[in-house]
């Protein structure tokens, strides 16, 4: 099981969560900010969005969950936690938040097996407006760890959340094979892309056979980065070409973020060994060298 805890809520600002545990749970030995190890970097759940779903009275408004939405990415903290009953007895589960299983990406794209909390599902109560004192905990937290300076739409999302209002996804995809200009499925990308440029992104590139494949590497590969269309069927199309179902074994490619030079953007990686496949040198597959 992974020790990991990906925090995205109140639990982000170290301040408050000790004032909370210092209110509630005075006779605890141990104190769960005491007792966790915090990851360097900033770290992606890919394909959920933010909400304010369930009213809390210690909050007095709505608090924070996050709910699928493919396309959609939430930002936060991992924690590494050696008790989970202390996070569980904090965060009310199983019966206020439930602890679920998740995938999160780094930086870097490098993917970590992790738990998170949502709402269970019968305290959902549609949108609950939140104690502005809440969102500025949650935006301080932001603030703490870097998170509003190096992913702005994450605060921008955080207030649209609060305020009900349609989170953005994020809509840039980088492409490098057969998705390409004058590849055999650029018709896929000109019916969901409505703006391109030539960029390159570092990686190594290895010839699959009929198509390439990137792992995140010293190296550099040339690509198109698109603005895709903001629906849910423009990830659906990319997901079936690039066989990509879920951040299993069972994936051809996995949905990953890398930052490149227009900003943060998705692409897909190879979900598989290279080691019998020969590197392309020059990072670009139309050379095929």
């Amino acid at each position: 099981m992974s020790d990991f805890y990906f925090a995205y809520g109140s639990n982000l600002n170290l301040k408050d969560l000790r004032e909370y545990e210092e209110r509630n749970y005075a006779n605890v030995k141990k104190s769960f900010v005491d007792s966790i190890s915090i990851s360097d970097g900033i770290f992606f759940l890919p394909d959920y969005q933010l909400q304010f779903t369930v009213y809390s009275e210690g909050r007095e408004g709505g608090v924070l969950d996050v709910t699928p939405n493919v396309g959609h990415v939430v930002a936060g903290k991992l924690f590494q936690v050696d008790d989970w009953n202390l996070l569980d007895m904090k965060e009310g589960s199983p019966n206020f938040y439930k602890r679920i299983s998740i995938t999160v990406i780094d930086e870097n794209g490098k993917t970590f097996d992790a738990f998170t909390y949502v709402v269970s599902s019968k305290n959902k109560t549609g949108h609950v407006k939140p104690n502005q004192r809440y969102v500025k905990i949650v935006s301080e937290g932001y603030n703490e760890f870097g998170i509003s300076e190096k992913l702005p739409l994450a605060y921008e999302n955080l207030i649209s959340a609060s305020e009900n209002k349609e989170c953005e996804m994020i809509d840039s995809m980088f492409v490098y094979g057969t998705l390409r200009k004058q590849e055999c499925r650029e018709k896929i990308m000109n019916e969901i892309s409505h703006y391109w440029k030539n960029i390159t992104i570092r990686a190594k590139m290895y010839d699959i056979g009929a198509f390439p494949a990137i792992v995140l590497d010293e190296g550099i590969v040339y690509g198109e980065i698109h603005k895709i269309k903001k629906e849910t069927s423009s990830f659906d199309i990319l997901d079936l070409v690039e066989g990509f179902t879920d951040y299993g074994k069972s994936s051809l490619y996995h949905r990953i973020l890398i930052n490149s030079s227009q900003g943060v953007c998705w692409t897909y990686v190879w979900n598989g060994t290279t080691e019998n496949y020969k590197v392309i040198q020059s990072g670009n597959w139309r050379t095929r060298e």
